[in-house]
Formats: structure tokens, C-alpha cells, sequence
């Protein structure tokens, strides 16, 4: 016995030891992945492939296929096969009239006779085919729409993304290219604060100066720590957006130099809402509405179906007898025929269901009426406000490449003598905020050029071509 605990020890410390290695395995297996220099097609491509919701819709459309496959074998040969065994323990008796079996028997006595075996034995195989059902037909084609539907809820999903990743990616993008301009910014500052203090140190300025010129310094690099934390975060929210997970690498790819926001884009054309997917969407779900009328008017029709079966019976008063299965002792039986069912009178069920789906067809097209008016509002909202936002960037550019002329001279007549550094650190200051403000119109162009194009309907396949 003790021979007998020692080694069920050791098999279970082997076994647990063995577990944690198996663990541990697959945890080095799991390794992060590694994106480089993606741009933003690849961003979204990626997204696409990897986000929940573009796998679930995904899903969705194999469940609608599914169940296209259900609905459709409801029409063909449906086979099966049963089997009891009955044990009668308690035989129920029957009675007949006494003179049916003794013409002796005084009139009005009964008798007590049982009918069947104690142990009864039923098997049997049966084949049924419908015939016609206007019901199924219909259903058959509604189950296919509704396959349809799932598909454009995967663009839906698809368009969602895209909108989600792009702006994500530009966020990142502009805030990368702010920090590069602080840090530009923190060393042409620094250089006069260098020079300055070495004026300071030999005579010739006063410390104040220095000391100016070092709080405005301090200040960028404060900025700088707090950008470069912010494109940390910027990063998380694409990683976020494209189902990375946060330990996972990536790097993007892309300047501003190659964002391009043509005034032409803000100008209208004739505006189409069926290039939205929404108003397919709609759309399909008016096809459905009606099909789901018919389908409710089909089920007055008659149904035919076809009908086989074969199978035997036995009886016994020995449950030895009911197996095997042997031909003397099992008689067989079988037919064939159709069945056809006549609806009559259901109460005004058929009726109520075609009403309401009538309603519900008629919030299908007040849904359509009113989409038109909506995107109409969102394409004149989206078209209006990329102008502004284009005419705003514009001022900020030229402003921005004014205070940035404005530092250059005032640097200069400073380190010529002939200028203060106070007018180095309120010029420095200008340039900075110039820069804040156009980084932050040019964002807004950008958010609103995806907005215009989601409302036109063509966020997605342009984005994915740029």
C-alpha cells in the first residue's frame, strides 16, 4: 500500500510538473506581432481582416447561409424510422356482451377480454416528400434575401472601420509631426538661450534675459514630454481601432506632405442616397417585408405531400418472442398515398400577421422617404464645413509661415544686438501657437473630408485606392 501512494505521488507531481511545462510553452509560442511602415490602406486592410465586428457580421452571413439550407430541406425527402417495445404489465380488458361468447349466457351480462398480447412489439419506416407548399417557395426565396442582407451588413461594418481606422491614423500622424516641430522649435530656442547665458556669464546681458529665455525653453520641452506621451496614446487608439492587441509593434508610414485637400472636394455634386449602403440596406429590408406578405398570403394555399412507410408488428405473451426479429413472428404492413391539407378557418390568425407586416412595410419606406432627407443634411453639413475647415487651414498655413519669418528676423536682430529677447520669446511663442492652431485646422480638414465621403457613400473604396 505505501508502494502503492509513493508512486501515485510521483505520477501526480510528473503530471502537474508537466502541465506547467505545456503552459509555459504555450505562453512562449504566443508571440506579438510586428507591423512596420504600415499606411493607411494597409491599416484598414488589416482592420478588416481582424476586427470582432467584421468577423461577426462575417459569421452572421454563414448563420443566414445556414439557415438558407434549413429552409431548403424542409422540401426534400424526409425519412425516419421508429421502434418500440411495449411491456403490457397490466393487460387493459375490454368488455363485450357474454352471449357473443356463450349463447347460454343470460342476457345483459358482460365478460372481460383482453384484446392484446402483454408484450407488443412496433416498427416502422416512413418517407415523406412535400409536394407544393407556396409557403416553403416563399420562405425559400426570403431565406436568400436575408443571406443578402447579411452581406451588406459586412460593407456596413466594413465602412465603419474604415472611418474609425482613418481617423485614428491621421490623429497619429499630425500629432508625430507637431512633436518633430516642438522639438525643432526646442533647439533653435535653445541655441538662443546658450548664446545667451555665454553673454551673460562674460558681462555682457543681464540674467533676466537668460532666465526668460530658459522658462520658454522648460516650457517646449515640457510640451515635447507631454507629445510624445500623446502619440503613445494616439498609437493605443489605432492598435485599438485595427484589433491589435497593445503589446503588439506598429509603425506607420506617411507625412503631411501627402495629405492632400482639394477645395474641389467640398463642392456637391448631385447627391444619390442609394450609394449609401444604409439605403441598400433599407432596401433589402423592404424585399423582405414583402416577401414575408406573400409568404403569410400563401399559407391560405393547400399543402400536398407525398407519403411511404413500410414497418410490422407483433404481439406475445413472452417478451422472449419479441427478439430476434424473425418473419413468423413479426407481421409486416405498409402503404402509400398523399396528403393534402386545406386550410379553412383559422380565426383571422393568417389575417393579423399579413397586417402587421404590412405596417412593418410601411416603416420600411418612411425610413427610405426620410434617409433621402438625412443624407441630403449630411452631405450639405459634411460639404460646408470641409470649406470652412480648408478656408480656416489656409489662414493658419499663412499664418503660421508669417510667425515663422516673424522668429527667423527677430533671432537675427537679436543676435545682431540690436533687438531684445523678450521679442525672441513673444515671437517664439507666436510661431508656436501658429503652429497648434494650423495642426489643429488641418486635423479638422482631414475628419471632415472622411465625413463628406462616408455621407457620399464612397469612404470606403476611395480610401482604400489613396
Amino acid at each position: 500500500m505505501h508502494r502503492f501512494l509513493t508512486l501515485f505521488s510521483v505520477l501526480f507531481f510528473l503530471l502537474l510538473f508537466g502541465s506547467q511545462l505545456k503552459a509555459q510553452g504555450n505562453t512562449q509560442t504566443t508571440s506579438t506581432k510586428d507591423l512596420e511602415n504600415y499606411t493607411l490602406e494597409q491599416c484598414i486592410e488589416y482592420a478588416i481582416e481582424n476586427r470582432v465586428e467584421v468577423k461577426n457580421a462575417q459569421l452572421d452571413n454563414q448563420i443566414a447561409k445556414a439557415k438558407v439550407g434549413e429552409v431548403r430541406a424542409q422540401g426534400l425527402p424526409q425519412l425516419e424510422a421508429s421502434l418500440s417495445l411495449v411491456d403490457n404489465y397490466k393487460v387493459p380488458v375490454n368488455f363485450l356482451p357474454a352471449q357473443i361468447l356463450n349463447p347460454q349466457a343470460p342476457e345483459g351480462e358482460f365478460v372481460g377480454v383482453e384484446f392484446q398480447p402483454q408484450y407488443v412489439g412496433q416498427s416502422k419506416i416512413e418517407l415523406q416528400q412535400l409536394v407544393f407548399s407556396g409557403s416553403y417557395i416563399l420562405g425559400l426565396k426570403a431565406a436568400a434575401t436575408y443571406t443578402e442582407l447579411s452581406k451588406k451588413q459586412i460593407i456596413q461594418s466594413k465602412i465603419d472601420i474604415a472611418e474609425s481606422v482613418s481617423k485614428a491614423y491621421y490623429t497619429l500622424l499630425i500629432n508625430r509631426e507637431r512633436l518633430e516641430l516642438l522639438k525643432q522649435n526646442y533647439n533653435r530656442l535653445d541655441t538662443v538661450y546658450q548664446q545667451t547665458k555665454a553673454l551673460y556669464e562674460n558681462g555682457f546681458a543681464e540674467k533676466i534675459d537668460a532666465d526668460r529665455l530658459k522658462v520658454s525653453s522648460n516650457n517646449i520641452k515640457m510640451e515635447i514630454q507631454n507629445f510624445e506621451r500623446l502619440i503613445e496614446l494616439s498609437n493605443m487608439l489605432l492598435k485599438f481601432q485595427m484589433g491589435l492587441q497593445q503589446e503588439d509593434k506598429l509603425t506607420v508610414s506617411g507625412s503631411l506632405e501627402k495629405l492632400e485637400i482639394d477645395a474641389s472636394e467640398a463642392l456637391v455634386a448631385q447627391i444619390n442616397p442609394e450609394q449609401r449602403i444604409e439605403f441598400s440596406l433599407l432596401q433589402t429590408q423592404k424585399d423582405l417585408n414583402l416577401l414575408q406578405i406573400r409568404e403569410y398570403k400563401a399559407r391560405y394555399l393547400p399543402t400536398l405531400a407525398f407519403f411511404a412507410n413500410y414497418g410490422a408488428n407483433m404481439g406475445s405473451p413472452e417478451a422472449k418472442d419479441l427478439i430476434p426479429f424473425s418473419s413468423d413472428r413479426w407481421v409486416a404492413n405498409g402503404s402509400f398515398g398523399l396528403s393534402l391539407n386545406i386550410p379553412v378557418f383559422d380565426s383571422f390568425q393568417k389575417h393579423y400577421l399579413i397586417q402587421q407586416e404590412k405596417f412593418r412595410l410601411l416603416k420600411t419606406e418612411n425610413q427610405m422617404r426620410d434617409f433621402s432627407r438625412i443624407v441630403d443634411l449630411q452631405v450639405s453639413q459634411s460639404s460646408i464645413t470641409l470649406q470652412n475647415s480648408i478656408d480656416k487651414l489656409k489662414f493658419q498655413e499663412e499664418n503660421m509661415e508669417l510667425a515663422q519669418e516673424i522668429f527667423r528676423v527677430t533671432k537675427i536682430k537679436y543676435e545682431e544686438g540690436v533687438g531684445s529677447n523678450l521679442e525672441v520669446v513673444e515671437a517664439e511663442t507666436a510661431y508656436k501657437e501658429a503652429q497648434t492652431n494650423y495642426y489643429s485646422a488641418l486635423y479638422d480638414a482631414m475628419v471632415a473630408k472622411i465625413d463628406l465621403q462616408k455621407s457620399q457613400g464612397t469612404l470606403y473604396t476611395v480610401t482604400t485606392k489613396e
